[in-house]
């Protein structure tokens, strides 16, 4: 990001071992009971958080019992003139230059995309799309081996942000027509897994598309409601 600025030395302090933006949190005094409320998913999963406030409450450092508020629905998305209580609320966040898009494995087709899968880059993640590789122009993993889809999504909560960049960076270099993210459900995994998602959905802008195999393989785009708003 910052290599348009002159003179500018940057130290590597290596890998990162998180990855992931941090975990934003408000803490609602006004409801009763009291709560914290999880306004961003990130770096600390809220198992961890519901744990740590449980925790607290058993040894008597609080007085009395804070319930952990998170919304089921996943992203909140922000209009652009609507005031945000966190940063990274908007519909596109950390977005590579390339167009993205989340491949998903369902949805009701709108209409055919020009992008042909041999010139796409692929993201996958705990290879969803281990059938499909071959058909892409270059494939980047966000996670080394299949894993569970807890352990899988914490580690590629490390590796998201490096693996947009280094595919955004193949794709401009190897005129790629587009980015593809494997997209899946977060429902019932861990708290890394919503934080991953959320991610994913906001690099790629909200947009899905679906794969057809009829002939040659072509995607369609997916129309569906838009996202929660509050």
């Amino acid at each position: 990001d910052l290599q348009h600025v002159p003179f500018l030395q940057i130290i590597d302090g290596g890998p990162c071992t998180v990855g992931i933006e941090s975990t934003v949190l408000k803490l609602d005094t006004t409801s009763i009971p009291r709560c914290v409320r999880l306004l961003r998913r990130g770096g600390v999963a809220e198992e961890r958080l519901e744990a740590f406030l449980a925790d607290c409450f058993a040894q008597g450092k609080l007085q009395e019992p804070v319930s952990f508020v998170a919304s089921k629905r996943s992203p909140v998305v922000k209009e652009e003139g609507e005031a945000q209580q966190a940063p990274g609320m908007l519909l596109k966040h950390y977005a590579p230059s390339v167009l993205t898009v989340l491949l998903s494995g369902q949805g009701i087709c709108h209409e055919r995309m020009d992008a042909l899968p041999r010139r796409t880059v692929l993201i996958d993640f705990n290879r969803g799309r281990n059938e499909q590789r071959h058909i892409f122009l270059k494939v980047f993993d966000l996670c080394e081996d299949a894993h569970s889809s807890a352990d899988a999504a914490e580690e590629a909560c490390r590796h998201v942000f490096s693996t947009l960049r280094t595919a955004e960076a193949f794709a401009l270099a190897e005129k790629a027509e587009m980015i593809c993210i494997t997209d899946f459900d977060p429902s019932g995994l861990s708290g890394y897994a919503q934080a991953l998602h959320d991610r994913l959905f906001r690099s790629a802008s909200g947009r899905r598309v679906i794969l057809k195999s009829a002939n040659e393989p072509e995607f369609w785009s997916v129309k569906e409601a838009k996202e929660e708003s509050s």
